[in-house]
């Protein structure tokens, strides 16, 4: 999804390691996604640009957020994803943290409904590096990081009541 309806959209964020380079994204060079989690617990964004010439995808989740919450001290999980090249993770949320994040509502478009809309900014930081699935020896740190993006936070699905064929209760029908 583009980061049109966020026109300020962006990442910041200072890699070192298997990777060496500082990103600043903005609206107009990123590819941004944000959701709820399928637990319906939590949140997810997701940040794609390119550095040295290679795609990257950069996905934060954070268990422990729910829907329109400001707060700091948000464990959350990182991973980066290099097109071609591997994914590294930090395989939990003990390595890195939300300092503060703050969620705004966005209006809805004319006549549409759920899912709600939020903008997410926030600024965190990892005190261990993300490490390639299959060889922890490769590694990227990602001390820092800044974004703005936007996430679509999809109601709870409510299931239609199941009736009790135990009960002698029956529908009512409109005369």
């Amino acid at each position: 999804m583009s980061c049109t309806d966020v026109p300020s959209a962006f990442l910041d964020a200072r890699l070192q390691g298997a990777l060496d380079t500082t990103i600043h994204w903005e609206a107009a060079d990123l590819t941004c996604d944000g959701m709820n989690r399928p637990d319906r617990k939590g949140l997810r964004l997701s940040f794609q640009g390119s550095a040295l010439g290679e795609r990257l995808t950069l996905l934060f989740g954070m268990p422990d957020l729910p829907e329109g919450t400001n707060r700091g001290n948000v464990p959350t999980n990182l991973t980066l994803i290099r097109e071609g090249r591997g994914i590294y993770s930090t395989q939990g949320t003990q390595q890195c943290a939300l300092d503060e994040v703050r969620q705004a509502p966005m209006p809805a478009p004319e006549g549409d409904r759920p899912p709600r809309r939020w903008q997410v900014e926030a600024r965190g930081y990892c005190i261990d590096p993300v490490r390639a699935l299959g060889d922890t020896r490769d590694a990227i740190l990602i001390a820092r990081f800044d974004f703005r993006g936007m996430l679509l936070w999809e109601p709870d699905p409510t299931p239609d009541p199941i009736p009790d064929s135990r009960s002698d209760k029956r529908p009512v029908v409109p005369q």
